[in-house]
């Protein structure tokens, strides 16, 4: 007889108990759940644009400039309106159990540090996070201010006045135009060596909600297995990485993974 889901939510508990040591591995299923839509996949918003475009975000806006508005201004306002759902409160709450290392995540929202996650490696970047195109220097800008300098920013691109556009680009202290800092046309992903070691120090990776088709992210659960973690999937459908998952849970983060972390805290000694 086939193993139910809440028998495959115990064994996965009883490994997450054992061994811990967690990492988990992040895609866009979890974000879709509180409403952000995808970027990379196909339909997402950077399908939008031209193959081959390049130029990270600001050459984007230099070149497309009122098609970039619409973007922009859909983005924000899904962002306005999105908080963690119950997946990133599950994740946040292994952490505080002394359970969770790290979050791997390729979503750019901040909604697993909203949620309480502390130490999470972003590939593809932070869309509050501004990073100097001159020196380099990163920060944090504040939710909402960082969407009403956004607000004025996409009015004025629809001017396509590229002068206009990047007179209002805030400023670093150094002199240098700030840009949001996440992975556009043309760029690399970030943290990928902080990853890739947190991957491979793990004992158990969790694989939520990802494709496991956008590389070279979709390599670090492998990277995690061969060094000897077991993995715990949990994805609506089965995907490119189940075959490497020891335990596939099926459903959606938001759902089944409180459910995982219940049985943890029931297993705890």
């Amino acid at each position: 007889m086939a193993a139910t889901l809440k028998d495959i939510i115990e064994k996965a508990a009883a490994v997450i108990v054992e061994r811990g040591h967690v990492v988990a591995f992040s895609g866009a299923g979890i974000s879709s759940e509180s409403g952000i839509p995808t970027f990379r996949d196909r339909g997402g918003l950077w399908d939008r644009f031209e193959a081959g475009s390049s130029g990270g975000i600001v050459g984007v806006i230099a070149s497309y400039p009122e098609q970039a508005a619409d973007i922009l201004e859909e983005l924000l306002i899904t962002l306005r309106n999105a908080v963690p759902n119950p997946g990133h409160f599950a994740l946040a709450e292994l952490e505080q159990l002394g359970l969770l290392d790290a979050v791997i995540t390729q979503n750019i929202d901040n909604l697993h540090r909203d949620a309480g996650n502390t130490r999470v490696h972003e590939l593809h970047g932070n869309i509050y996070r501004l990073r100097c195109l001159a020196c380099g220097k990163k920060g944090f800008r504040k939710r909402e201010e960082f969407l009403a300098e956004f607000d004025r920013l996409i009015h004025v691109m629809r001017s396509k006045r590229i002068s206009d556009i990047f007179s209002l680009m805030p400023s670093c202290e150094c002199g240098g135009m700030l840009r949001p800092d996440f992975v556009s046309f043309g760029e690399p992903v970030q943290e990928l060596h902080d990853s890739v070691n947190a991957a491979e120090r793990c004992r158990v990776m969790l694989v939520l909600g990802t494709s496991g088709v956008v590389y070279p992210a979709a390599a670090i659960p492998g990277r995690a297995r061969d060094a000897g973690a077991q993995i715990i999937e949990i994805n609506p459908q089965k995907s490119a990485l189940t075959r490497t998952a020891h335990y596939y849970l099926q459903g959606q983060s938001g759902i089944v993974l409180p459910k995982l972390v219940e049985e943890v805290i029931k297993k705890l000694p």
